[in-house]
């Protein structure tokens, strides 16, 4: 299934990814899965600059364990969402903090207006919404990545979709 995703003047379109299997090198799997998970930490941080450093963090510390990890997709779907979400609350923290040092500037990424209603979801409603229909996950899938029941992500796409209906209507 293929998923469009537009950020400023470029179109990104994403695909469901196969799981590897053991006998892969850690250099084909980053070659192949490197555009997924830079767009992947890009949409759930809502900052593209931020996505890279994201995506980059965790193949790093991926290569350092390659030979334990038994489900690598799996593994970086869930590092990039941890890792997402640390970087939002370490975003908000430096934001209360660090207002009168420094100005906040989101860089020359600019995002369509869904974009922009989704990055005001609370994260892990984002989460679901950007993974239920971008990396196009299953439910299961989900729960995984947030450690969560999968009854816990129809709450969360329920409040999200609600959320985005009364943004899509204003």
């Amino acid at each position: 299934m293929l998923a469009t995703v537009v950020m400023g003047d470029d179109v990104i379109i994403g695909t469901q990814q196969a799981e590897l299997g053991p006998s892969t090198s850690f250099d084909d799997f980053y070659a192949e899965r490197w555009p997924h998970a830079f767009r992947l930490a890009a949409l759930m941080t809502h900052d593209a600059e931020a996505g890279a450093d994201i995506a980059q963090d965790v193949f790093a510390n991926m290569s350092q364990r390659w030979t334990t990890i038994e489900r690598p997709d799996a593994y970086l779907q869930r590092a990039l969402t941890n890792a997402s979400s640390n970087w939002r609350r370490n975003r908000r923290t430096a934001a209360r903090k660090l207002h009168l040092l420094a100005a906040r500037g989101d860089g020359e990424v600019h995002f369509d207006g869904l974009a922009d209603a989704v990055a005001r979801l609370p994260f892990r409603q984002r989460a679901v919404i950007i993974l239920r229909y971008y990396a196009d996950q299953s439910e299961a899938e989900i729960a995984s990545a947030l450690d969560c029941r999968p009854g816990t992500v129809k709450s969360l796409t329920s409040r999200a979709m609600a959320a985005l209906a009364k943004e899509v209507d204003r």
